[in-house]
């Protein structure tokens, strides 16, 4: 009889022992809980893509077409597509007139309006010093320009004349990206005539007989 309570009582505390270990254990299960995933978003990085701008400056001419031809107005539109942030391509129209000074006796302008209107279209390749929102560039490609003289007949006695003719632009610009889409651009330019024979003049040109273009435009990056 004393060795069935005593089996009783043993097998009681092992229960009781058993229990208080499983309420004790806890077992190391993997954190279900979900971190927040943190998105790199580079803020100060320029957009690629396609781009669009449209502006006006000013445009003059140097050496022997200088004395010849004042300073006047260019407008322009140009369309481009970064596939990187460091290059570019751009096609664009440019236009621009001015007005004809021999400042001399006799001399001046051909008519009431402009005298010189030109219109022209260039492909540039864009070759832009970082990837920010903020990108100094350079640019370079060829151009083609055509020049109507107005009041032709008083034109040709002054040595002016309709021509076409090439050109190689050498641009250094300035963009700055507002938001996403608001795209801001400001560029000088000088331009390589592969002739001049819309003005009067008695040497070949040279690098130093030119035109010359500042510009700022205002458009958008799709």
């Amino acid at each position: 009889m004393k060795a069935f309570v005593l089996s009783g009582l043993c097998a009681a505390a092992l229960w009781g022992g058993a229990a208080q270990a499983q309420e004790d254990y806890h077992p190391a299960y993997p954190s279900t809980s979900v971190q927040p995933v943190t998105e790199h978003t580079h803020t100060n990085r320029a957009d690629t893509g396609l781009y669009a701008l449209i502006g006006g400056g000013t445009e003059g001419y140097s050496g022997q077409l200088a004395p010849s031809v004042n300073p006047g107005l260019t407008y322009g539109a140009n369309v481009g597509y970064r596939p990187i942030g460091f290059l570019g391509f751009e096609v664009g129209y440019s236009g621009g007139i001015s007005d004809v000074d021999f400042n001399r006796p006799g001399g001046g302008g051909i008519s009431d309006g402009p005298d010189i209107v030109r219109n022209g279209g260039q492909a540039l390749v864009v070759g832009n010093m970082t990837d920010t929102r903020l990108q100094p560039y350079v640019a370079s490609g060829i151009g083609i320009d055509n020049y109507n003289v107005r009041d032709d007949a008083r034109g040709r006695v002054l040595g002016f004349q309709d021509d076409t003719s090439g050109y190689v632009p050498a641009t250094l610009g300035l963009r700055y990206q507002v938001g996403k889409l608001i795209t801001a651009d400001a560029r000088v330019s000088y331009n390589f005539l592969f002739s001049q024979d819309f003005a009067p003049s008695t040497l070949s040109p040279g690098a130093g007989d030119g035109r010359y273009t500042g510009m700022l435009s205002l458009g958008g990056t799709y």
